[in-house]
Parts: C-alpha cells; sequence; structure tokens
C-alpha cells in the first residue's frame, strides 16, 4: 500500500440527482488518492430559501499527495465535469449536480474523522455518521 503525505477529510452534496452525482463524484476521487472512509449519503437540511430541491450530503476521508490548492483544483474539475458551472460568487447560491469541498486536513486520518465541523449540514451527517458506525 502506498503511503500518503496527507489525509483530507471532504464533504459531497448534491441537490440535482444525488443517487448518479454523488457516487460518481466519490469513484472520481479515487483517481487522487485513496479513499479510506465513507460515511452515508443523507438528506440534510436546506440552508439558504435559493435551492429548490433537497440536499443530500456525504462525507469522504482521503489520502493523497496533493497538497491543499492542488487537490482543490481537482475537486473543481470533478465538478465541471458533473456539470457544475464555473466559480463565480453566484454559483454557490443555485442548485448542483455536485459540490466537493474540502473540511479539513491532518496528519491521519483520525485527525479528519474528529475534526469540528462548520456546516450545520455536514455535521448532521459528522454525527449520523458517528452514531451508526461509531466513528
Amino acid at each position: 500500500m502506498q503511503g500518503y503525505s496527507r489525509y483530507y477529510l471532504l464533504g459531497l452534496g448534491s441537490n440535482i440527482s444525488p443517487e448518479i452525482h454523488i457516487p460518481s463524484a466519490r469513484e472520481e476521487l479515487s483517481t487522487l488518492g485513496r479513499v479510506l472512509r465513507v460515511s452515508p449519503a443523507i438528506e440534510t437540511t436546506t440552508v439558504g430559501d435559493t435551492f429548490t430541491g433537497t440536499f443530500t450530503n456525504q462525507l469522504v476521508v482521503l489520502a493523497s499527495d496533493f497538497n491543499e490548492n492542488e487537490l482543490k483544483e481537482n475537486l473543481l474539475a470533478i465538478e465541471s465535469r458533473h456539470g457544475r458551472e464555473a466559480k463565480t460568487p453566484a454559483r454557490k447560491v443555485k442548485d448542483r449536480t455536485i459540490d466537493i469541498d474540502i473540511l479539513s486536513a491532518g496528519a491521519t486520518s483520525s485527525d479528519c474523522l474528529s475534526a469540528s465541523l462548520e456546516e450545520s449540514y455536514y455535521q448532521e451527517v459528522q454525527q449520523y455518521w458517528r452514531q451508526e458506525e461509531n466513528v
């Protein structure tokens, strides 16, 4: 097994065909490193009033040799392949096929799993995951 130099907690979210886009994007993450842990994908409380559909969110721990900037560029490319528009201020309040956020970086996967998350919808997933799998 390859030893990776960085570990990331990623948040995936979608409110346009999430049953298609979340698994597909998650699969593409394996081209950027090794997917170590995957939470259940759950429907979460939508934050904001500009969205037309319920969001599904998931957390993923990824081991990678990319630094944070390199990883972000690759994540944006995955989003683009899934039909997400180019990064602009307006895209933050639009429905999305896939959104992939870097939520935390750590020296180990355990650092990522114990990260304190800011966004309420990712907190929901984290709490559910911990209850379901004692993470």
